[in-house]
């Protein structure tokens, strides 16, 4: 009897669908594109995980390549790139307003908005952002609400600034890894020093950080920091 239990249990493990709850679903070009006049080219309205399929280019002024109106999504690059083929295109990832939402592995660049912007919570991970917040004052090219993390990422070229993190208070940030170089603005702005970054690189800022507590060694315009 105890071996033919040990059996059951065993089965009924491996039937669980783990695959199928953690599979992300893909944005499907076709049937998730915004209806004409709509200020996003594509808008994941509801909670859950995006996996991006194939490249993404912004030709329309002012309008976002992808717009969140959701909170808890994740959006997956898998390596695709969000660029902006004209002047003036939005936001890459626009998810302003919207916490827990997780935005990793991928390029974003030539944005007339920012390249990322979140609300609360945010992870944002193994991004390269370049030549973003090309039009008029965008502000900085990868901006995160309160108690997000911003790990690992590439930030250049851009018009308004490298990072910044928590700036409207309660700020509880971590900026870990990255590389920000040969923006205008400055390179890493954060609400206060209840956040801490540590491992930084920045070139190019006649103010590399503003705010924030340092967690570990930063190395700024060839100096640590």
């Amino acid at each position: 009897m105890l071996i033919v239990f040990v059996s059951i249990a065993c089965a009924v493990f491996v039937s669980t669908p783990i695959g199928a709850q953690q599979k992300a679903t893909p944005i499907d070009i076709e049937t998730t594109r915004a209806a004409a006049g709509s200020r996003a080219i594509f808008i994941l309205s509801k909670s859950g995980s995006y996996l991006l399929l194939k490249n993404i280019v912004d030709t329309r002024p002012g309008v976002d390549a992808v717009q969140v109106t959701a909170p808890d999504v994740t959006v997956d690059l898998q390596g695709f790139i969000i660029s902006g083929a004209v002047a003036g295109t939005g936001v890459g990832v626009n998810a302003t307003g919207q916490s827990d939402v997780v935005i990793r592995n991928g390029t974003i660049s030539g944005m007339g908005g920012a390249a990322i912007v979140t609300g609360t919570n945010a992870r944002i991970s193994g991004i390269t952002a370049t030549g973003d917040s090309s039009a008029g004052s965008p502000g900085p090219v990868i901006q995160a609400g309160n108690g997000s993390s911003i790990i690992d990422n590439v930030v250049s070229g851009g018009n308004g600034g490298g990072i910044s993190c928590g700036i409207t208070g309660g700020s509880a940030c971590l900026v870990r890894g990255n590389i920000i170089q040969g923006n205008a603005g400055i390179g890493l702005t954060l609400g206060d020093n209840t956040s801490g970054y540590a491992g930084n690189v920045l070139q190019g800022f006649s103010t590399s950080v503003m705010g924030g507590t340092s967690i570990g060694t930063n190395l700024c315009n060839g100096s640590p920091c």
